[in-house]
């Protein structure tokens, strides 16, 4: 506790260190508070900014108790009132930032270097352009447009509320840019999906202004190849952080970990994981996710226990790549437990998406009764999802009635997603219930509902080619098609693989169903790819949809006739193809 024979120490610079220091909690900033009024040294300034920081600014300080100190200040400097703007515009409620700067000027303080972007922060997290716009003239007026700080600001500003013309417009005028100008640029375009663009600004800060980019640079160049599944292009980018000798903390390196698993390399993932000197609960969370994502439901288990043992405390989201790994590799008793424990033990309360992944755990185990009586058991209605993942299990065990009770239920908790009449509607044609499935379809098309098509990709020496369904637009389309019929003949003379033609939607012959099966966009892609590749070397494409039970069973045939490993990543998670298995032991 501070005393009042100690009041000299204001007189000398060490004083405003140890004030500096002291103030730490909220605690100690009222002790430090409480001195400061009784000994008179309240109206120094510098001495009350020291509490103004830390309450404003810390994430353990608390801008209600800062403005109450702020409204005793008889005359606040420049830095308190930037603080306190700066503290609103980071803050839940960044209109006060814009209200404390307009009464700052009213009290006859003029702005400087530091304002500007505090303010612009607050007009970007508002996202109110045309207030940002003002504030630019501003700064055009009063002469700070050469100041790094201040165009780092409108350049975030602009690129915040998208309006990236603009932003363009102050960058490519401004005389001063450093790194922090060019990460904006970046993450701006990475944020808003314009991937291609973000990595032509790399090369343009590395060619054209010869900064070297920082650990910001990579964790947006990083996480854009992660949405993307650019392999060759993240691999590209890991490489340039080596070359740089960029700072590789917890983040960067989580970053990477997540990149190369969504991108089909979870070996790599693994790799850097083992290599970090730190991690924290999202690292974990993140390989676990992976992890689960590849079907390695046994590899999670293990490293789960790793974690405890590394006494890393999960969290809610630990939980859900936990479940998920069961749910993708068949482990229920596993599943159940670990949503007992996170209850019982970890004192962590169920979302929606941890009892979705237990209603999917048992779904794909076939329990369609235990499923259906824990879904009734749930604290709160089951969503959609959980219903389809019902009626599926419904329908590969052959409770019909059941799944018809439930489809409907599906389609009247989402009657606008076209994902749901098709499900319906595959169920009616793998029963031969054409007229039933010709109706689901008509109610969509009363509806305006169209189903997205299947899309498969495979990029190809930086370049990504893309198949739909029947396509022929390809300008290799002759010798895809001849690798497709030389697939046919290889698969049928393996003798092991018999066409899913049960959900085609049509009623014709066998024959047709089989011919349109051998259409579907990732055998075309497979084919591509097997044309373009040396033999033996690995084939990786990228499904919008779920690979269908025909392509899953067509694929680790071709896996084993050509040696090829086949990698596929559909909308849920990846199948690794290796002589004549995949990776997912039939469990997706």
């Amino acid at each position: 506790m501070l005393n009042s024979s100690s009041s000299k120490w204001f007189m000398n610079r060490n004083s405003m260190n140890w004030l500096k220091t002291h103030c730490t909690t909220i605690l100690k900033t009222k002790q430090a508070h409480a001195f400061l009024l009784r000994n008179n040294f309240f109206q120094q300034t510098f001495a009350v900014s020291k509490l103004i920081s830390f309450l404003s600014l810390s994430e353990s300080g608390n801008l209600t108790y800062a403005q109450k100190i702020f409204n005793q200040i008889e005359y606040p400097d420049m830095f308190i009132w930037n603080t306190m703007i700066r503290g609103y515009a980071k803050s839940s409620n960044p209109y006060k930032a814009i209200s404390f700067y307009y009464c700052m000027i009213q009290s006859g303080v003029l702005p400087d270097n530091f304002t500007y972007p505090f303010v612009l922060m607050g007009c970007a997290k508002i996202q109110e352009v045309k207030l940002g716009e003002r504030f630019h003239c501003e700064v055009l007026k009063n002469g700070f447009l050469s100041d790094v700080f201040v165009v780092n600001g409108l350049v975030q500003m602009y690129v915040s509320c998208g309006c990236f013309e603009f932003g363009c417009k102050v960058f490519d005028e401004s005389s001063v840019r450093d790194v922090v100008t060019w990460n904006v640029m970046i993450g701006g375009y990475c944020s808003q999906g314009f991937y291609e663009k973000a990595f032509e600004f790399f090369e343009k800060m590395r060619e054209v202004d010869g900064i070297k980019p920082d650990d910001v640079t990579m964790i947006s160049l990083v996480s854009a190849c992660a949405k993307l599944g650019n392999l060759e292009q993240g691999r590209v980018i890991h490489d340039y952080a080596r070359e740089y000798k960029v700072n590789r903390d917890v983040v960067l390196e989580t970053a990477l970990v997540d990149m190369y698993a969504k991108c089909g390399s979870i070996e790599f993932a693994l790799q850097v994981f083992n290599g970090m000197r730190v991690r924290n609960v999202f690292t974990w969370n993140t390989i676990i996710g992976g992890l689960a994502m590849h079907g390695h439901g046994i590899h999670v288990m293990r490293l789960f226990e790793r974690m405890k043992c590394e006494s890393v405390i999960p969290d809610d989201v630990t939980f859900i790549g936990l479940l998920c790994a069961c749910s993708h590799t068949g482990l229920v008793s596993e599943g159940l437990e670990l949503f007992r424990a996170m209850k019982e033990d970890y004192h962590i309360e169920p979302r929606m998406e941890h009892y979705g992944c237990i209603v999917d755990l048992l779904c794909r185990a076939k329990l369609v009764d235990d499923a259906l009586a824990f879904i009734e058991n749930m604290p709160f209605q089951a969503n959609s999802v959980m219903w389809a993942n019902l009626h599926g299990a419904c329908s590969i065990t052959g409770n019909f009635e059941l799944a018809q009770k439930v489809g409907q239920r599906v389609i009247e908790l989402e009657p606008d997603s076209c994902g749901r009449y098709v499900q319906l509607s595959n169920f009616y044609a793998g029963i031969h219930q054409w007229n039933e499935a010709q109706n689901i379809r008509k109610q969509m098309k009363s509806k305006g509902i169209e189903k997205a098509p299947g899309c498969s990709w495979i990029e190809m020496n930086g370049i990504v080619h893309q198949f739909i369904a029947g396509d022929r637009s390809h300008i290799q389309t002759e010798k895809i098609y001849m690798m497709i019929e030389e697939m046919c003949q290889r698969v049928k003379l393996a003798g092991v693989h018999v066409s899913g033609t049960t959900h085609v939607m049509f009623d014709i012959e066998e024959e047709e169903k089989e011919h349109s099966l051998f259409l579907h966009s990732e055998k075309l892609a497979i084919a591509f790819g097997l044309i373009n590749t040396p033999p033996g070397s690995p084939i990786q494409i990228v499904k919008n949809l779920r690979v269908c039970n025909d392509c899953h069973s067509f694929i680790k045939i071709i896996s084993q006739a050509f040696n090829r490993t086949i990698v596929a990543r559909d909308r849920s998670r990846f199948h690794h193809f290796r002589e004549g298995s995949c990776s997912c032991r039939d469990f997706w």
